[in-house]
């Protein structure tokens, strides 16, 4: 009651069942029955969508009260939120639950809407919309029933017709499209059977003709799931018209089921799909089109696996056709289920047998034509797994070529792929007619070459066929010779030997059947003997042996027909290293005995491998020694000496193995590895480091020799040694002892081993020493050091029966050195050291002094006969006659800076000892006016330094050594050249030339006073006084003579000097004049010029400028020439001043040095010469005061011609001070104020004196403190350096002379 009174009660659904739970109704059941009453309620009151609602609930929960409410509502019309699915729970739950008279009903209604589901499903997956269609007649459709017409214009409302007929022909054509007949009766009416069954009209009007399109088109691949299968929308839509066919109890025709299982059967297919294939496939009316569908799918399939598959499937399908029960479907059924219970099964004998006593000729033909075609299936499969991509129908047609071609195709894919399939090659060179031993032979020879396979996979892949290649032994070698060996990487020596050991093999088979190779026909006149199984033999395990080597190329080393003398030393010198060593002169050994005599010549030996070795580590040694010049340290050189000897004991096992020549001549090369290091360091300081370094090379040299000489003793097989280290040995020690005891320095000890290295290791004793020796000569060692290893080598290698036999060789020995470096002089040598070592080696006294005084004459009688030689170059004789005259110690004139820094001269040495060799008559023959005899290789000297310069006056003037004899003969000499003197340029090479000369006679007169000095003092009649009074008296009556005694001499060549002022003179070069005599001024007690010469040069030089005829004249000690020169000079000054002599500082040089200042101050007749005095005083004092205006620097020292502070600091207060001293204070004290411009107003006489004491004051003090700049000057320095001297003493007694008052 409280569901129904209340209208729309119904409606509160949650408040009722409280209700109800109130009134206590609280089971399960008693709320359900609750629910139902109200659903019902709501179905009556007409609210279908809350009943909906209610029924789903209670559909999940179980009860089955309410199923006839649930199908009433399932065929009901449709609702918000009820689908197909919807509705089907609904209906299910009715069949359920209801009575067995609804079943039937309730069942179609299912089989409706599970129709209308799929069509829906299909549309949806399409993305199409769903057409809204009325299925009338159906269960669920509550409305009136339709009319023909209005399904017929529903399902063509496009086509604007209203022709009942034309529609429903339409209907019926599509519809027969795929139905055949009816399935039940013989009733064929399709227009009675439309219009009886709405139903049936309905669906083919509007649904079937686009499941048509889709079953046709198959344009979806889109895949649905049904079942367990997943099937395309074409398949979904002809299962969907199957089912609406067999519901509606039509036959349907071949063509659909045929889609249906073609659909099944598309690719990619899987074995049970083809096998529902057949099945569709034997619903099939005309069984043969079946047959077509099989066989197209034949053709379309390409995997093995689904031909296979087809293939079953036609021999079960043709099976079934003849097994007489093809009518029944249910014996069809079970049969196909029977045969494919085993995939794979064939046919017994027995079915066999049966089938063809019922089968047709076409099932039997089409049978056995399957067979056929499975038979070549399978076997293209067995191909295609040989060689994938091959075309099998060429293969399976015998076309020879293409098979050929495709087997060594095949072979070659080897190479680059491991593939272990000899054996299927082998098959189908047998199953296709090929050469079975050839195509063998290209296998072996593809997997030889190829880097994939290693000897191992080799050796067990032709395991089995070893014998047949060895058996086709000449056709193998021609394989391998022409195509495996040229292919082979000769570095991979692995590889090789297993070649080398199959072709030794072959060979073997070859000798044991007396059978040719085809490689006998090329073998050359070296190898004919060879035997090639014993030769591949050999060399297999020399290969293995070597196989280590990774850059070793074998190939270079053996051939196939004998070893390869081309390449084979430098192969193997190619890959000598230490780790190497043993293994490759092994081989050169085992290699070299096969061919015993018969090797070319030049082909290495076994110890050249070690020989190599040794000098290649010497060869690296000596590049760092050239290279690494960065750090040229002791430390460095230690650790160099370090590696040397590390290399040496490393090797000296392989050095014992080699021949003694080879083993000697390896070990000279421990010495010259030196040569680059010494070069790079040159010059080595002496100190102590640098001699460790030098002991220990000359310990390790010892021990070295020590060795060698070992190995010189040992009995050799023939050969001849060309070393014979004992004279080595003996210097190494003597030298090391030396060295130890600083006798000789480490820059002699290094460049002695340097030079010794460099030429010595020759091998005879005599030379050894001869060697050493002079390399300690021309390294600066003194004599008595090379005296010492001379003598001790001598008399230790028993080349001298005693010590004094050895030392009485040295002279022969320096004798033959400087011969070759006279030699080395007259061929155009600019080194010229070597000369200077052995002269300054024989400076100093040591060692035995009777040898070594022979030495020195032996030398000084070479250099003698050496530079009488005429034929020698001037240059090159006066070149060795100056050091013959430097040695000597005697100098006429100053040597070149060479010689002097390079050679020493001779303590204690006359060549009065070489001369006392000869006569006295033959020496005053010579040298008629000499008592010494030095002077005749003087006179030489100088006549060829002479004959040089003359030779720019005039090349045919010659000067001899007798020009030079006496001062009369060579001022004839002098005067004659003087007669062809043309231009400015011979007056230099006179002034040379007297140069030259100069220190000869000047030499000369010293001595000849010095003897006569010595000869008067000797006449002293035994040291007795009786006459002590005599010279007293002698002294007291001979005073000028004493004066005269003290007097400058006159120079020996005083008329060849004037000679040459008197040409330069005329061409007035008097500048030059006066630059000669002031350098003879530097020589004391010596005048260039007697008077008469001077008053000659005055006269002439007067008649061309009188100021500088005064000026030369002022630089000779001739008073009356003086004077005349200043009268002259007083008359040309009446004319006035010249203007190039206003700031003649020359001339006031002379007057001051001269001391004709107080002369002419005193004089009244020089006036207007002390005039131009006072006016050179001034106007040089007024360009000293404006360039200290202007700024200039007058007292620097960076212009060597600056004559202002010459006159600033010298010559003026030289002259102030001699203006007092010619009692000139006033004139003196003006001078002083005017240059030190004081101001007027205080020039009183007083105070200008006390200006004058107070300038000379500073000036003296300054040069006592040493402040006064002297300037660099080089006009006349002589006589500048002079008054200099002066200065201190004139400043002294120049104050002494001032007034104490003013001072």
């Amino acid at each position: 009651m409280a569901i129904t009174s209340p209208t729309g009660a119904y409606f509160h659904v949650d408040e009722l069942i409280e209700v109800a739970r109130l009134l206590g109704l609280r089971s399960a059941d008693e709320l359900a029955a609750v629910e139902e009453a109200i659903a019902r309620e709501a179905a009556v009151s007409g609210d279908l969508q809350l009943a909906f609602d209610l029924c789903i609930v209670l559909a999940r929960k179980g009860p089955g009260y309410i199923w006839d409410l649930c199908a009433a509502i399932a065929r009901g019309p449709a609702l918000e939120n009820m689908d197909v699915d919807s509705r089907k729970q609904l209906l299910g739950f009715a069949l359920s639950y209801c009575d067995e008279e609804s079943i039937g009903e309730l069942l179609h209604a299912w089989k409706d809407l599970d129709m209308q589901g799929q069509c829906e499903t299909l549309l949806m997956s399409t993305g199409r919309n769903p057409s809204k269609f009325s299925l009338q007649g159906s269960y669920f459709n509550s409305l009136p029933k339709q009319s023909i017409q209005n399904i017929c214009f529903q399902a063509s409302d496009a086509m604007n017709t209203n022709n009942q007929d034309v529609h429903l022909e339409k209907i019926k054509d599509e519809l027969s499209a795929v139905a055949k007949t009816l399935a039940i009766g013989d009733q064929i009416d399709w227009a009675l059977s439309l219009t009886e069954n709405v139903k049936v009209l309905s669906f083919a009007a509007s649904q079937l003709p686009w499941l048509l399109d889709f079953s046709k088109n198959g344009e979806h691949d889109i895949k649905l799931i049904t079942g367990k299968q997943y099937l395309n929308i074409r398949t979904q839509a002809v299962v969907t018209i199957l089912s609406w066919l067999a519901r509606n109890e039509f036959a349907p025709r071949d063509t659909l089921i045929a889609s249906l299982a073609k659909s099944v059967m598309e690719q990619p297919v899987t074995e049970e799909e083809d096998i529902i294939g057949c099945f569709y496939l034997l619903n099939l009316f005309d069984a043969f089109s079946g047959v077509e569908i099989i066989e197209e799918q034949l053709k379309i399939r390409k995997d093995y696996q689904q031909i296979c598959s087809i293939m079953n499937v036609g021999m079960a399908y043709s099976l079934l056709h003849n097994s007489g029960i093809g009518t029944d479907p249910i014996q069809r059924k079970e049969l196909l289920k029977m045969r494919f219970k085993e995939k794979h099964a064939s046919p017994t004998s027995d079915e066999i047998g049966k089938l063809g006593k019922v089968q047709s000729s076409f099932w039997r033909e089409w049978k056995v034509k399957l067979e056929e075609q499975k038979r070549l299936t399978d076997h293209s499969r067995a191909l295609q797994k040989i060689i994938p991509g091959v075309e099998t129908e060429r293969f399976l047609s015998g076309d020879s070529i293409y098979i050929e071609n495709e087997v060594l195709n095949l072979i070659e894919s080897v190479k680059m792929e491991k593939k272990h399939i000899l054996k299927d090659i082998l098959k189908l060179a047998d199953t296709y007619g090929l050469n079975s031993t050839e195509v063998l032979l290209q296998y072996l020879s593809a997997i030889l070459v190829s880097d994939v396979w290693t000897n191992d996979d080799i050796a067990a892949e032709i395991a089995d066929y070893k014998a047949k290649i060895v058996g086709n032994g000449a056709k193998t070698i021609e394989t391998i010779s022409s195509i495996v060996y040229p292919a082979i990487d000769g570095c991979n020596k692995l590889r090789l030997a297993y070649v080398y050991g199959l072709l030794s093999e072959c060979y073997l088979q070859l000798e044991s059947t007396k059978g040719s190779s085809p490689m006998a026909h090329h073998h050359d006149h070296q190898n004919s003997d060879l035997r090639f199984a014993h030769y591949y033999r050999v060399i297999e395990q020399e290969c293995k042996n070597l196989s280590f080597l990774k850059n070793l190329n074998f190939k270079n080393i053996a051939g196939l027909h004998g070893l390869n003398f081309e390449c084979f030393n430098d192969e193997v010198y190619a890959c000598i290293d230490e780790s190497s060593l043993s293994a490759l002169s092994k081989m050169v050994q085992t290699l070299a005995n096969i061919y015993g005599n018969s090797l070319p010549e030049g082909f290495m030996s076994w110890q050249d491998v070690y020989k190599y070795y040794i000098l290649h580590l010497l060869s690296d040694l000596e590049s760092k020694a050239t290279n690494e010049s960065s750090s040229r340290t002791p430390e460095y050189l230690q650790g160099f000496i370090s590696k040397l000897e590390h290399s040496y004991g490393s090797c000296r096992a392989y050095i014992r193995l080699l021949s003694q020549s080879d083993a000697l001549g390896i070990m000279k090369k421990y010495f010259t590895v030196i040569i680059p290091l010494y070069t790079s360091y040159r010059f080595i300081p002496d100190n102590s480091t640098w001699q460790d370094c030098l002991i220990v090379l000359l310990d390790f040299w010892t021990r070295l020799t020590d060795d060698m000489k070992e190995i010189a003793l040992e009995e050799s097989s023939g050969e001849t040694v060309c070393f014979n280290p004992v004279c080595l040995l003996s210097c190494l020690k003597a030298f090391t002892k030396l060295v130890m005891e600083d006798i000789l320095s480490p820059s002699q000890g290094w460049g002695s081993i340097y030079g010794y290295v460099q030429c010595g290791l020759s091998g005879k004793p005599t030379l050894e020493i001869y060697n050493f020796c002079k390399a300690m000569i021309f390294s600066g060692c003194g004599y008595g050091a090379v005296a010492e290893v001379f003598s001790v080598a001598s008399s230790e290698s028993g080349l001298a029966s005693d010590s004094d036999q050895g030392s009485q060789d040295l002279p022969h020995f320096y004798l033959d050195i400087l011969e070759a470096v006279l030699q080395d002089l007259v061929n155009g040598s600019h080194e010229n050291g070597n000369l200077f070592y052995i002269l300054s080696s024989l400076s100093k006294l040591e060692g035995d002094i009777k040898v070594m005084q022979c030495v020195r004459r032996v030398i000084w009688e070479r250099m003698v006969q050496f530079s009488d030689n005429l034929q020698l170059p001037s240059s090159i004789r006066v070149y060795v006659l100056e050091l013959m005259q430097y040695i000597s110690g005697k100098s006429i004139k100053g040597f070149s800076a060479e010689i002097e820094a390079n050679v020493q001269p001779w303590e204690e040495w006359n060549e009065l000892l070489y001369a006392g060799s000869k006569s006295e008559t033959d020496l005053e023959k010579q040298l008629p006016d000499h008592k010494d005899s030095s002077n005749r290789f003087t006179n030489t000297l100088v006549a060829l330094k002479s004959s040089q310069l003359v030779a720019s006056i005039s090349p045919s003037i010659e000067i001899a050594a007798d020009d030079l004899l006496n001062l009369d003969s060579a001022v004839s000499c002098f005067l004659k050249i003087c007669g062809e003197v043309s231009n400015d340029f011979h007056f230099d090479a006179l002034v040379a030339i007297l140069e030259e000369w100069d220190g000869l006679f000047t030499t000369v007169r010293d001595r000849e006073r010095e003897t006569t000095a010595e000869v008067s003092e000797g006449n002293d009649w035994n040291n007795d006084d009786w006459d002590e009074g005599w010279e007293s008296l002698e002294e007291v009556e001979n005073p000028d003579k004493e004066k005269k005694g003290d007097s400058a001499a006159i120079h020996p060549l005083h008329v060849c000097w004037t000679e040459i002022f008197k040409k330069l003179i005329s061409v007035s070069r008097f500048s030059d004049v006066l630059r000669l005599i002031d350098q003879s001024s530097s020589k004391p007690n010596v005048m260039l010029l007697d008077e008469d010469d001077a008053r000659s040069l005055s006269q002439i030089a007067l008649g061309i400028d009188c100021f500088a005829a005064l000026k030369m004249t002022l630089l000779l000690p001739y008073k009356a020439i003086h004077l005349q020169c200043l009268v002259a000079v007083e008359d040309n000054l009446s004319q006035g001043i010249p203007a190039t002599n206003i700031r003649d500082v020359e001339l006031l040089i002379l007057i001051l040095s001269s001391g004709v200042l107080a002369s002419i101050t005193n004089d009244s007749t020089y006036g207007k010469i002390f005039s131009y005095i006072c006016y050179l005083i001034g106007n040089l004092s007024h360009q000293c005061q404006l360039a200290l205006v202007s700024g200039k620097r007058i007292n620097s020292s960076e212009d060597a011609e600056n004559p202002l502070l010459l006159f600033r600091m010298n010559l003026f207060p030289m002259f102030i001070s001699e203006f007092v001293k010619a009692d000139q204070h006033v004139l003196a004290a003006f001078l002083v104020t005017k240059f030190m411009h004081t101001n007027e107003s205080l020039s009183l006489v007083n105070i200008a004196e006390a200006s004058l004491v107070r300038y000379l004051e500073r000036q003296l003090h300054l040069l006592q403190m040493n402040e006064v700049p002297v300037e660099k000057t080089r006009m006349l320095r002589n006589t500048v350096g002079s008054l200099r001297g002066k200065m201190s003493s004139l400043f002294q007694s120049t104050l002494s002379l001032l007034s104490t008052r003013v001072r």
